[in-house]
């Protein structure tokens, strides 16, 4: 039997302080069953200080509306777990879930001229 030691190559897993499941509690799945890889969030302006690295790279990426996908693409993580862990982000209130979309558009003159658009059609 041979012992394998870690060599330094390996820096996804040799760099992480904690088990990526220790992080989520064992969690599978995302408590919020509406939560897919298409869902855009974006950070809350609130205190972090409290949280895990891994969580707070994933708000880094956040301070613009973002998919799941892209975040864990981004950071390189498994996407069951991605999902897992802006979901506890958001049960949290460090995330909030919406669609850029959804956002109110402050310019009346765009939506002047999306109309004069549409019935010239």
């Amino acid at each position: 039997m041979t012992l394998e030691t870690w060599d330094g190559d390996d820096e996804s897993a040799a760099g992480r302080f904690v088990p990526l499941y220790v992080l989520v509690n064992g969690r599978t799945a995302p408590r919020d069953s509406s939560l897919d890889l298409a869902t855009q969030v974006v950070a809350l302006p609130v205190d972090t200080r409290r949280l895990e690295p891994e969580y707070l790279e994933i708000l880094r990426r956040c301070d613009g509306w973002i998919s799941v996908a892209e975040i864990g693409a981004y950071l390189r993580m498994p996407l069951a777990i991605t999902k897992v862990m802006v979901d506890v982000l958001i049960e949290q209130g460090y995330l909030e879930v919406g669609n850029p979309a959804q956002q109110k558009i402050i310019d009346r003159h765009v939506l002047d001229a999306v109309l004069a658009g549409l019935e010239r059609l």
